[in-house]
């Protein structure tokens, strides 16, 4: 199979799969989505994935829970601008990834043979995998490399088979299904602020109506942070430790992780800043230490949460980093018609309730769609079904070639001068092709012209392919300029090398 023959009609099924930092759907369980929760054993001095997901969870909670290593928000540790503590578990988080997308792969297809039977096979597949909107291309391609691995498709099959889609772009797609509902028509703009457990990606789109339907197109680059609802779990986790080494107790981690993982499920997603809440405390001895339980609102069992601490302390740190997010996007969108909120952490009705009193002024329709936390693995299904709804994107990067340019004296470095037929050259010049923030159409073709110098050294030249997150440099050795590939060209004609530009 060429690069050139892909048919999507080849793969009648296409199957979405939304990774998430915490969750990831779906699993058989009441909640929508299942826990990204990797359960290991070790056999043999090698470490094998033996749960997941729900199970991985439940395992942990038996007697035997001793003998297992459980990894858990290990995705963020793509994200190269994260400052977490280096990962140093058993198992990479590249195999992890790999790890949990094999069993959630398997668990998918064995759903959907069961429910077609034998009208298709794993070979009617095709795959749309959602990633952040911020991640690096590095990142992307370590994703899409474990998914490869996970066995969603093989090495040998045509690289479209498997479409890695922006988070916030999927849960575009989902939104605009909404769009009449909101009344939201030709060249009217909406934000999508995707918020999940690890990342909260935004991005801008403008509606225009053609002759061959509804289209979208990027109005601002997508950007996000890292700041979803596993920072408010660890800023909850820690209010605890203060609160109990206050009373003189040093519970063990795993306590505390248990009193976090029941305010993330049961208390975190109804929180309002108004009603205080109440936590269950589980039985164990550690709770005897606290010299004076009622000084911390524990009393029968559970601990009174007073909302003004959660609100000052767990919550709005968190929360404002999202609001900042988004008067980023409206900053540069100049005009919007609606915030559509989506994500398990878009769904937070404190969250909804503090972008309405932030931005209600500036924006008429601030909502959350049906089921936001299914907007992006939704959205993806979409992608994949319709992949040319969105017409035009803003570049995330600058993008160019390295180049050898004529030599500027008393400007160039003495040590990238070369001497050609032509003249002197300066090499490592950075040569752009599209800039960052820059609006390209899909399929666009971006070209520049070069002519090559004869050598009879070598049969073949090779282009090398930069990026950088901001202004064109002047050279490709230049502070922040990363070398994303090295493109090796046969000449059919003639022996040439190094490459310059006209």
């Amino acid at each position: 199979m060429t690069l050139t023959d892909f048919d999507p009609e080849d793969y009648p099924i296409v199957v979405a799969i939304d990774f998430g930092t915490t969750f990831s759907p779906k699993q058989n369980i009441q909640y929508a989505k299942t826990p990204t929760l990797n359960l290991y054993q070790e056999v043999n001095g090698k470490y094998r994935m033996i749960e997941w997901g729900w199970k991985s969870k439940l395992q942990m909670e038996t007697p035997a829970a001793s003998k297992y290593i459980q990894l858990y928000k290990y995705k963020p540790h793509l994200d190269e601008n994260l400052a977490l503590v280096p990962w140093n578990d058993k198992v990479s988080v590249p195999d992890a990834i790999s790890d949990y997308l094999r069993a959630l792969h398997e668990y998918v297809v064995e759903k959907i043979l069961q429910e077609f039977g034998r009208s298709y096979s794993r070979k009617s597949f095709r795959y749309c995998l959602t990633v952040p909107a911020m991640w690096s291309d590095k990142a992307k391609d370590v994703m899409r490399k474990a998914a490869v691995r996970a066995g969603l498709i093989s090495g040998d099959d045509h690289p479209d088979r498997l479409t890695l889609v922006s988070e916030p772009e999927a849960a575009a797609l989902y939104c605009e299904k909404a769009c009449k509902q909101y009344d939201l028509g030709h060249g009217d703009r909406f934000m999508i602020c995707d918020a999940g457990g690890g990342t909260v990606d935004l991005i801008v789109y403008e509606i225009s109506m053609t002759a061959q339907g509804r289209h979208l197109s990027e109005v601002t680059k997508g950007h996000g942070a890292s700041c979803g609802s596993m920072f408010i779990d660890l800023n909850f986790g820690n209010l605890l430790i203060k609160k109990f080494k206050r009373q003189g107790a040093e519970f063990p981690k795993s306590v505390i992780q248990t009193l976090v993982e029941t305010f993330a499920y049961q208390l975190k997603p109804q929180f309002d800043g108004e009603e205080d809440m109440y936590l269950a405390l589980p039985r164990n001895d550690c709770f005897d230490d606290i010299k004076d339980p009622r000084s911390i609102g524990i009393d029968g069992g559970y601990m009174c949460l007073k909302a003004t601490e959660l609100k000052k302390v767990v919550f709005e740190p968190v929360v404002m980093n999202v609001l900042a997010l988004i008067q980023e996007q409206l900053d540069g969108a100049k005009n919007c018609s609606a915030i559509f909120m989506v994500g398990g952490f878009g769904s937070s009705s404190y969250l909804l309730q503090r972008v309405k009193q932030r931005f209600s002024n500036m924006v008429k329709t601030i909502s959350a769609p049906h089921k936001p936390e299914m907007a992006v693995v939704c959205g993806a299904v979409y992608a994949g079904l319709n992949p040319k709804i969105v017409t035009a994107r803003v570049t995330r990067r600058c993008y160019g070639v390295g180049v050898n340019e004529r030599f500027e004296e008393g400007v160039d470095p003495i040590s990238f001068k070369i001497m050609k037929p032509d003249g002197a050259r300066c090499k490592n010049r950075f040569s752009t092709f599209v800039r960052k923030g820059q609006k390209v159409q899909v399929d666009e073709c971006v070209t520049n012209s070069y002519h090559f110098t004869k050598s009879d050294s070598t049969s073949n030249f090779s282009i090398n392919i930069y990026a950088i997150d901001g202004y064109p440099p002047r050279y490709t050795t230049d502070y922040g300029v990363s070398k994303l590939a090295e493109i090796s060209i046969p000449d059919p004609f003639n022996p040439w090398d190094s490459i310059g530009h006209k």
